[in-house]
């Protein structure tokens, strides 16, 4: 069976075109660089040696191997071909209809397009992701603080899948648990969780009522690790600037029906806002290209740290919990 990159729809392996949404297969055997006709389970064309099939990173010492080293090392991208890792992110979307009979049916339903949501019913934390691939979120929430909740955990998702993506197409790979894994501990790293937190309130806070903005957890990272003023105000605009990329999209499919439909049901809560999150919100970003080269240059520091012995055992457990999940 192929499985469609744009959809995730199963097809035939005979099919050429996707029968959901018509996404034209890549054959497998036909280089893309000089037009060589390769065997079905060539990796590497014949003819021009360049490869042809993308493969997955299965082991650490392949990942951390001198090759991706100078890969990452020397990586470039382009504003347009990273605005087209964002695009096929989000085009899913496209095939499929948000329904619920209230609006928190309905966000989820749009978050269950993207990834599995579960409830939760222990311990303080409004939700969580596990591991980039499930959000949990506490039904015994009011309606509002859930919808809140959902967003929240998909900007962690969406940034996450950011830089899965990224690393994706510099090494030239799928992704896997292996890579995967790299990711959660890069951004599970004290500084890039402030990152990674900030970017996740300032997309929640995009979706509900002025007001009611909270970055609770925010702050409790900030004191917690004790960060100095200089890097806390770098994560905050790199969490603003990966936050403002996910809102230009996510805003084409939580529309203005669907944002008066949330701010109708923090009115029927009756929980009135605090406005004392608002001051965090800043306007404050990075220009693409300036972005996308520093964090570049920030995941080859990280590959180089977590490729040390001491790390690995990290690295092991974050897999194992990511192929049991």
């Amino acid at each position: 069976m192929k499985i469609c990159d744009i959809c995730g729809t199963f097809n035939l392996k005979e099919n050429n075109y996707c029968t959901h949404c018509g996404n034209q297969f890549v054959t497998e055997h036909f280089c893309p660089y000089c037009g060589e006709v390769n065997s079905d389970f060539s990796t590497y064309c014949s003819n021009c040696q360049k490869q042809i099939n993308p493969i997955q990173i299965d082991d650490f010492d392949i990942l951390f191997s001198d090759y991706n080293y100078d890969l990452l090392l020397n990586a470039q991208i382009s504003d347009e071909k990273y605005n087209n890792l964002l695009k096929n992110m989000f085009a899913r979307a496209d095939y499929f209809e948000i329904k619920g009979d209230n609006i928190k049916e309905k966000i989820l339903s749009f978050a269950s397009i993207f990834t599995e949501c579960k409830t939760k019913a222990r311990g303080y934390e409004r939700g969580y992701i596990f591991l980039g691939n499930c959000i949990y979120y506490d039904d015994r929430l009011d309606d509002s603080v859930q919808i809140a909740t959902i967003i929240h955990e998909l900007g962690h998702y969406f940034l996450f899948d950011i830089i899965e993506e990224l690393l994706c197409y510099i090494f030239n790979v799928k992704t896997s648990p292996t890579l995967q894994s790299f990711v959660w501990y890069f951004l599970t790293l004290p500084e890039f969780k402030i990152m990674n937190e900030y970017c996740a309130h300032t997309v929640e806070g995009r979706f509900i009522p002025y007001g009611f903005q909270n970055y609770g957890s925010f702050n409790v990272l900030v004191e917690n690790t004790g960060i100095d003023k200089e890097s806390l105000n770098t994560m905050v605009i790199f969490g603003n600037s990966f936050a403002n990329e996910i809102i230009v999209y996510l805003e084409k499919y939580i529309d203005e029906d669907l944002r008066r439909e949330i701010k109708t049901q923090y009115r029927k809560d009756l929980n009135p806002p605090t406005y004392e999150s608002i001051f965090a919100e800043t306007n404050d970003c990075l220009s693409l290209d300036l972005k996308n080269s520093t964090i570049i240059q920030i995941l080859f520091d990280v590959f180089k740290e977590a490729s040390q012995d001491d790390v690995r055992k990290e690295l092991d457990d974050i897999k194992k919990g990511i192929e049991i999940s």
